[in-house]
């Protein structure tokens, strides 16, 4: 021990930025080095209000309980009852979202159809076309209309379902799809007309149209190519949920599918996903109230996808009954 030495002085370690935390220092010398954004799949991962978040209200007097072992609890819901012929039954308000083949193997798409059949529920195509093995193994099959048209054709489209209509999605509202350059295989570039190997972006909006009078002739369009039995959805990403829910009911759809920025994508821009659009817990209500201003509260119906890391709750939300007794009345 050097007698000479003065007394120990604790060192203060360097406070962390709460703004320029690891990541973003990381991100910001990878970025400067390359010139390039960072791209990459997935829903938004910072901490965001969420449907894990929510609690039940439980049973006791004023909502008396069921007897499991002989009351029914119903938890079956019809979408598409303000317009369609045939109406969609599902025995579970749970679907399963779109997801491309191209992001998902043939074998992903026909694992999700199996899954969705047994469970009494929907699976819905993505981007780039129906697969035969989608809609052999599927009972109730929604078909995406989207502004890439890739893989769209008339026949797949009258096979379908329902038809859903997409505007923009919660990672990305206002902003292209992106498929990178490794998923486009054969018959991936066959089903969208696209070199293979090659990275592929969508159009960030619909070709032949500028405005909801638009979506409002295209709904019509689809309606008549499938004989008014195919239910319409329109599907938005997160920004202005009550003017976007609002225009999508005077454009005709029987169900407004609310896409916060919890959901996935395939792949798009870093900075896009963690920083557009609006978690899906702040949109829902807005948007519910333009259902309650339009007096169609319960007629359209509100589909909110969302990603859940619990099991108790549901992948989607239906905004369309609550489970009851079938001889309780409604609330």
């Amino acid at each position: 021990m050097n007698e000479n030495a003065g007394p120990h002085i604790p060192q203060t370690p360097p406070r962390r930025s709460a703004t320029f935390d690891e990541f973003a220092i990381a991100e910001i010398q990878r970025a400067a080095a390359t010139g390039i954004y960072d791209i990459r799949g997935g829903g938004s991962k910072r901490k965001l209000p969420h449907f894990d978040d929510l609690l039940f209200l439980g049973a006791s007097v004023s909502r008396y309980p069921l007897e499991g072992y002989r009351e029914r609890c119903g938890t079956d819901v019809v979408l598409g009852t303000r317009f369609a012929k045939k109406p969609i039954h599902l025995k579970i308000p749970v679907t399963i979202a779109g997801m491309s083949f191209g992001a998902l193997s043939g074998q992903a798409k026909e694992a999700l159809g199996r899954g969705a059949t047994a469970a009494g529920t929907s699976t819905t195509t993505g981007d780039g076309g129906m697969t035969p093995e989608e809609r052999g193994h599927s009972n109730i099959l929604i078909y995406q209309y989207l502004p890439s048209r890739y893989g769209m054709n008339l026949a797949d489209l009258r096979k379908a379902d329902a038809i859903e209509v997409v505007v923009g999605q919660g990672a990305k509202p206002g902003g292209g799809g992106m498929l990178l350059g490794q998923k486009i295989s054969p018959r991936v570039a066959a089903m969208r007309n696209l070199p293979e190997g090659i990275d592929q972006r969508s159009a960030c909006r619909h070709p032949d149209w500028t405005g909801p009078d638009d979506l409002e002739i295209k709904i019509l369009e689809l309606r008549e190519l499938t004989n008014w039995e195919k239910p319409i959805y329109v599907k938005v990403g997160a920004s202005r949920p009550y003017y976007d829910t609002a225009l999508a009911i005077k454009s005709g759809a029987d169900v407004v599918v609310l896409d916060g920025m919890q959901g996935g994508t395939a792949a798009t821009q870093e900075v896009f996903i963690e920083h557009v659009g609006l978690p899906i817990l702040a949109a829902i209500r807005p948007a519910v109230q333009a259902l309650r201003d339009l007096g169609l509260h319960r007629k359209v119906q509100l589909s909110s996808p969302a990603a859940f890391a619990t099991a108790p709750m549901s992948p989607r939300l239906w905004r369309s009954a609550p489970m009851r007794s079938p001889s309780a009345p409604r609330p």
